[in-house]
């Protein structure tokens, strides 16, 4: 099992809600369970522990959050595309969609540090100097079409997947089934928080480019 990520021990896709992710924990922790095991000689303490901390991370909305953005480049992840290949491909009329994915994945770093020096007093010049650098990342994603809400990297990483499945997809589309994903799997609190999180994110982008 040391080989799989988080979604694949728990047997659900990336896309599993809450309910499905709870639901596949408890169906695996009856299939492992030391104690439903012991009886056959069977030791699965480590599938156990494994599936736990899968649910641990998984169960959490922040913390599902930063994993998924920490598995977005892992090539387990992205087995269905190159991103090496499509550095050197040819330059096209239109960059692919990765160029807009790793553009805000940049942007993101850039905005988590400004974030901090905000906090702090007396930082203006480097602030000035990271709007530089978030300038050009934010020039490639507004080539995109793709709006500034739809910036934040755990929205962009899943439109780039769902991009992946046809990349005949357009931008306005791709943010349209978005949209529906968001309506259709999230309700209540926790559909309002992820909208909160990426209008979070549009305000430090604002933030950042008035210095």
């Amino acid at each position: 099992m040391e080989d799989k990520n988080y979604y694949e021990l728990l047997e659900v896709p990336s896309t599993a809600s809450p309910e499905e992710i709870t639901a596949a924990k408890n169906a695996l922790a009856k299939k492992y369970h030391p104690d439903a095991n012991l009886k056959d000689g069977i030791d699965t303490t480590e599938q156990m522990q494994a599936i736990l901390e899968a649910y641990a991370v998984l169960s959490d909305p922040v913390k599902r959050s930063d994993y998924d953005r920490k598995i977005a480049g892992r090539k387990s992840v992205m087995q269905t595309f190159d991103l090496h290949e499509a550095e050197n491909e040819p330059e096209a009329a239109e960059p692919v969609f990765v160029t807009y994915w790793k553009a805000s994945n940049s942007l993101y770093d850039i905005i988590v540090e400004s974030d901090e020096l905000i906090r702090m007093k007396n930082q203006a010049a480097k602030l000035g100097q990271l709007a530089m650098q978030a300038l050009k990342h934010i020039i490639i994603l507004r080539q995109s079409e793709i709006p500034e809400r739809y910036w934040h990297p755990d929205i962009m990483n899943w439109l780039l997947f769902t991009w992946l499945k046809n990349r005949n997809y357009t931008a306005a589309y791709l943010v349209a089934m978005y949209d529906d994903y968001l309506k259709k799997e999230f309700k209540g609190l926790e559909k309002l928080r992820m909208q909160n999180k990426a209008l979070h994110y549009q305000r430090s982008v604002k933030k950042l480019l008035k210095y």
